[in-house]
């Protein structure tokens, strides 16, 4: 599939400890933004969000990355509505309809979890939102330690969606072509649905650790998945699995002579493409151009990435 891009390319957006980095193959990395400690980056359709514990989030919205939020956030994501969403450290909800200019409060995101005994990440922190995303009819989010919630009037009342599902969830995607079918990452592993979340099922064939990482999905009939996993928190001892049908069954991605490293690999897939996908592993960046049965190195001599997303 040819990429339908309407802005210039930012390359492969990694998020680490020393800065913001972007790498285009074949030209030297840029930093975007020096000096702070980035966790988390998403990106579609030339939007972008990337944030930074304790001090904000920076924005991208056709030009430069600029500082557009203040706060401490645990969570980034762009819809594909053109919706900013962050989740901060207090358990709110933060959306913007226009690109970052402007972020409103969902309260009702709040309500649901003060009148909930969810499961605390850790001790003393507040269950905070993971990850926000369009299904068919609505959005749902992740709510680390409460599962998946679903909203169809705009965050003002949720129902819980939460069957099969564990409540620590790491993250949610939804597919890029089909918004009923949702995959979650969590301490015990990868899950599917396939009704926008009101079930789900965990996929564990051939995987070796549970410790959820990143999810790469790609579409087809039946699906390819690329996903990282780790043996324990916080994502040490890690490695990248590859599954041709959908999430029923694994294999271990090798890359050169290497199939696992002390930190959890990150992979995305580039929004508007159905086979590329690239994995930042150790100090190396990857891509896979034929869904991920082959590999080309891209660039070594990287900081360790905690995050990954493409702007191509």
């Amino acid at each position: 599939m040819i990429s339908r891009r309407k802005y210039d390319p930012l390359g492969i957006v990694l998020a680490t400890d020393e800065g913001l980095l972007q790498v285009e193959p074949g030209r030297a990395p840029v930093v975007a933004v020096a000096g702070k400690r980035f966790d988390r980056v998403d990106f579609r359709d030339g939007l972008g969000l990337a944030s930074v514990p304790g001090d904000g989030v920076w924005v991208f919205a056709g030009k430069r990355w600029e500082r557009g939020w203040e706060g401490d956030p645990r969570s980034v994501s762009v819809t594909t509505a053109g919706d900013l969403f962050i989740g901060s450290v207090d358990g709110r909800l933060h959306r913007s309809h226009d690109k970052g200019a402007t972020w409103t409060t969902i309260d009702g995101v709040q309500n649901v979890i003060k009148l909930n005994r969810f499961v605390p990440p850790a001790p003393g922190v507040v269950p905070y939102i993971a990850a926000a995303g369009e299904v068919t009819e609505g959005l749902v989010i992740a709510i680390v330690g409460g599962g998946c919630w679903y909203t169809r009037d705009g965050g003002v009342s949720w129902m819980r969606r939460t069957d099969g599902l564990d409540p620590k969830v790491h993250h949610i995607w939804v597919h890029p072509e089909r918004r009923d079918r949702l995959f979650a990452t969590t301490p015990t592993g990868i899950f599917r649905s396939e009704d926008e979340g009101y079930t789900w099922v965990q996929s564990l064939g051939g995987l070796d650790r549970s410790w959820g990482g990143t999810l790469a999905v790609l579409p087809g009939a039946p699906d390819t998945l690329i996903y990282s996993a780790a043996r324990r928190a916080p994502g040490v001892e890690g490695a990248v699995f590859r599954s041709a049908n959908g999430g029923v069954t694994w294999q271990r991605v090798m890359l050169d002579d290497q199939d696992e490293w002390d930190r959890v690999p990150c992979v995305v897939r580039p929004f508007d493409w159905d086979d590329l996908v690239f994995v930042a592993a150790g100090s190396q960046l990857w891509a896979s151009h034929d869904r991920g049965k082959n590999w080309l190195a891209l660039q070594d001599g990287l900081t360790v990435a905690n995050d990954i997303t493409a702007a191509l």
